[in-house]
């Protein structure tokens, strides 16, 4: 076998991958469609890769299920593919981190360490569970008949007594909503002295010396609880299951202080936890979590557990500018800690748990405090530690609330799992789905999260988004149809198959019906006319208010004659009169003397026909005017004649300038010839000429020029003849 260097492996590899991305950027199913040749090529490359991949897979894992050729067969198999490539990829970079830090931590003395979380590790998945939801004392309610109730049976550390939890009456922007149980003592209680002093960091205990302790019944849980309260700073941390529960289940909670690490069951003593308010509730005691958003959240949802007094490392490394937020990179960075992310999505119901997972679960809190450590030494030095911790307590202050009892302007301090007022135009924007479907889709989407609320499972379980989306894009209206609109179909969809044929049937009648009834909305608004916006009485109503407001005017001796309804009513009584002045003396004309004068102008114009012909006699012109109509116009001669020019030579090869004399006497004014004045008006109108035939003859001139050769009529004046410029500093011209 030849040996590649790794530049040379390097390079093929990019080759590779250039070849590849520019193969999936064209239309191969064009190309096959055009071609047979191309098409068997295309099989026949196909068949090599996959025969490839599953020399590769079986390399990795003997028992990994091998690819089959085709696209569906691929689609289908390609999240086992993902999950195998993702643990080759963790161990190469596990791999790659020894070669290239050996000798870095060697000469520094910090090794750093790996979890152990080796592929051949055995666990369960998922599987087939018993939803622990069905064991719980306190049954699950995702009815949201009333606003989220805080699971509180007491406050300890009370800024202010608790006597019963207080609804809050809802206004504009908030609905009804019982008050956070512990904000005043979250904004009030002053953390303790040793958070905002440097000290030198505590390092942690040994990783592979110490066990984490196992905490699933009251016993266990009294024990931790006496252990807890005589430390100082704690950290915690949570992992949560999402996938078959409506709103979430809190499946494992991690706490380490400086000398131990225990991992509480939180299933199991799910109605217990309650008694950790001691503990969180205790401003003395500084809990340190990383990325306590969502942390918040679940411990009062599920568990009735309020934090005071929190440190959230997520956001003093924003502050101090890491170039990464994660866990993953604190670890690495300050714990010399590499973790993995195998687990990050397993299904943390399962019991009993498997080795691996508990490793990864108590690594997340183990480091915590010596990071907590490092990084408030930091912000003391760059005076940003108060603002972590503002933004700590902001954290602390949210609160949970059900969809329906959600706040109309949205805020961060609460959270609900719905969001927006209409979350199914999301689908529809991210999807592409016409408007007019818009009906369709929120019925799916009711439909989905009516039986998700009833069964207590998610959304996504039901019926994922794609399933939606073909639903509602190819609107089947049979079982067999819906069962078939796409490669996924849901136990839920597939034993509701009728109810979802029926539901899209009847959501495309009503779609069509009220598309119906908006056209004959939309003519019937265009038709309406005064006589159908007033009825008969309405009218004969408002023409009596006018004339009772007219009447009021009459009774002048109720008003002053200046008054204000005086003058009006004079107004809209009186008759139109008009002055006429003349010499200076006015004189009114009556209203009776306009509608005699209207009667007679209009009498009057009835008279005229239009077929009347009115002729008009003109002046006669006076005996000069008529004596110069008769004489002709004469023209007029040239103003100076030139000489004729003498014929030139074709013979010469060079022709000297002929010099042009001119005589320069005048000629007096008794040699001139009389001139005659010019009728212009028995000449034709040269202005009045067509518009293409001036275009043509100089389309640069706009102006009317006289002397124009179209213009040279009889009586038209000549121009001046242009003399030939002469070229000065020449004396000779040659000829071919």
């Amino acid at each position: 076998m030849t040996t590649y260097d790794g530049s040379q492996l390097f390079s093929k590899l990019l080759d590779t991958i250039r070849a590849s991305t520019a193969l999936a950027a064209q239309d191969v199913d064009f190309c096959r469609s055009m071609s047979k040749e191309i098409g068997d090529a295309l099989d026949e490359t196909s068949d090599k890769i996959v025969n490839l991949i599953n020399v590769l897979l079986t390399s990795v894992d003997q028992n990994t299920g091998l690819f089959e050729c085709g696209r569906d067969r691929l689609q289908d198999s390609w999240k086992d593919f993902s999950n195998v490539m993702d643990n080759i990829f963790e161990l190469s970079d596990r791999s790659i981190d020894i070669l290239t830090k050996s000798s870095g931590t060697m000469n520094s003395g910090i090794q750093m360490q790996f979890l152990d979380d080796s592929s051949r590790a055995k666990f369960s998945l998922s599987g087939k569970i018993v939803k622990p939801q069905l064991s719980f004392r306190r049954p699950v309610d995702n009815t949201e008949g009333h606003p989220f109730v805080p699971l509180l049976k007491g406050k300890p550390f009370a800024l202010k007594p608790f006597n019963k939890v207080k609804l809050v009456a809802g206004n504009d922007s908030m609905p009804e909503h019982y008050e956070h149980p512990y904000q005043d003592e979250i904004e009030n209680q002053e953390y303790d002295h040793s958070v905002i002093v440097k000290s030198e960091p505590i390092a942690s205990q040994p990783w592979d010396t110490t066990e984490a302790i196992w905490v699933d019944n009251t016993e266990a849980l009294d024990a931790m609880l006496s252990d807890l309260k005589d430390v100082t700073e704690l950290a915690v941390d949570l992992e949560h299951h999402d996938y078959r529960s409506y709103y979430g289940i809190v499946c494992l909670m991690q706490i380490s202080t400086r000398s131990a690490d225990y991992l509480i069951d939180t299933i199991s003593l799910r109605d217990d936890l309650y008694v950790l308010n001691e503990v969180f509730a205790n401003p003395k005691i500084l809990k340190v979590f990383h990325g306590a958003f969502m942390d918040i959240i679940w411990l009062q949802r599920d568990l009735g557990l309020y934090v005071v007094s929190l440190f959230d490392t997520y956001h003093a490394s924003r502050a101090i500018g890491l170039p990464r937020h994660s866990l993953a990179y604190l670890l690495e960075r300050y714990a010399h800690f590499k973790t993995s992310k195998k687990y990050q999505l397993s299904d943390w119901r399962i019991r009993p748990l498997s080795k691996p997972m508990k490793a990864y679960a108590r690594a997340d809190t183990h480091f915590l405090l010596n990071i907590y450590d490092q990084l408030r030494n930091t912000l003391i030095e760059q005076n940003k530690l108060a603002g972590v911790l503002a933004e700590s307590r902001n954290v602390a202050k949210r609160r949970f609330e059900y969809s329906r009892f959600r706040p109309t302007v949205p805020s961060t301090s609460v959270y609900c799992p719905i969001e927006k007022p209409d979350p199914w135009k999301n689908l529809m924007v991210q999807y592409n789905i016409p408007s007019e479907k818009e009906e369709l889709v929120k019925a799916l989407y009711d439909w989905r999260d009516t039986i998700a609320r009833r069964d207590d499972e998610s959304v996504r379980y039901v019926m994922p988004n794609q399933l939606l989306v073909a639903l509602a894009v190819n609107t089947p209206t049979t079982p067999v149809d819906v069962i078939s609109v796409n490669n996924i179909v849901t136990d839920h969809v597939r034993s509701n198959s009728l109810v979802l044929a029926n539901l899209i049937k009847s959501s495309i009648q009503s779609i069509k019906l009220n598309k119906t009834q908006s056209v004959l909305q939309s003519d019937k608004a265009n038709n309406l006319t005064a006589d159908s916006l007033l009825t008969i009485p309405q009218i004969k109503n408002v023409m009596s208010i006018f004339e009772s407001i007219a009447q009021t005017g009459l009774t002048t001796e109720v008003h002053e004659k200046n008054s204000g309804p005086a003058k009006l009513a004079d107004i809209l009584t009186s008759k139109s009169n008009a002055v006429d002045y003349s010499n200076g003396d006015p004189r009114c004309i009556k209203h009776e003397q306009f509608e005699s004068r209207c009667h007679e102008a209009w009498k009057t114009m009835e008279d005229f026909d239009n077929t009347v012909v009115y002729n008009i006699q003109a002046p006669e012109p006076g005996p000069a005017i008529k004596e110069l109509a008769r004489e002709p116009p004469k023209s007029s001669p040239d103003i100076s004649e030139q000489a004729a020019e003498p014929e030139e030579d074709m013979d010469e090869i060079v022709t000297l300038k002929k010099v042009r004399r001119h005589d320069q006497s005048r000629k007096t004014d008794a040699e001139e010839p009389k001139r005659h004045a010019i009728d212009y008006s028995k000449n034709e109108k040269v202005l009045v000429e067509n518009r293409n035939t001036s275009k043509k003859r100089d389309s640069k001139k706009r102006s009317f020029d006289p002397y124009a050769a179209s213009n040279h009529s009889d009586g038209a004046p000549r121009g001046v003849k242009k003399r030939r410029s002469t070229n000065r500093g020449k004396n000779a011209s040659f000829k071919r």
